[in-house]
């Protein structure tokens, strides 16, 4: 899976970087940028929840623990899903791929043999 995809945060809004958004979160944003994060996320729906969800943890200081901990779980299971789809896959068997080309040439040789056209 792409690393861009495994950012908790940042695929809120493209506009807002997750740096952004936890600055917004702790207030330390200046008037006009706070009011310009406050648009570009009241533009979805889902973005207001999820920033009003983000609001109301206690101590906003812990906010990029928290991602940080979301980041490294989601990164986690992800890469164990890809691991688990690479298994699934079915690997190429060449002791197979030999045993089978043994065998074909053992009956062409068997079929030569049987009728009389072996080279000498």
């Amino acid at each position: 899976m792409a690393e861009d995809l495994k950012d908790i945060l940042s695929h809120l809004n493209k506009e807002v970087s997750q740096e952004t958004l936890l600055r917004y979160l702790k207030k330390e944003l200046g008037r006009e940028e706070e009011h310009e994060v406050e648009r570009q996320l009241l533009e979805d729906p889902f973005y207001n929840d999820a920033v009003e969800g983000l609001q109301d943890v206690e101590n906003p200081e812990r906010l990029l623990l928290i991602a940080e901990a979301l980041n490294r779980d989601l990164k986690k299971r992800t890469e164990k899903k890809r691991k688990e789809r690479s298994k699934r896959h079915l690997q190429p068997q060449w002791w197979l791929y030999f045993s089978i080309l043994i065998l074909l040439i053992l009956l062409v040789l068997i079929y030569l043999l049987l009728h009389g056209r072996m080279p000498s």
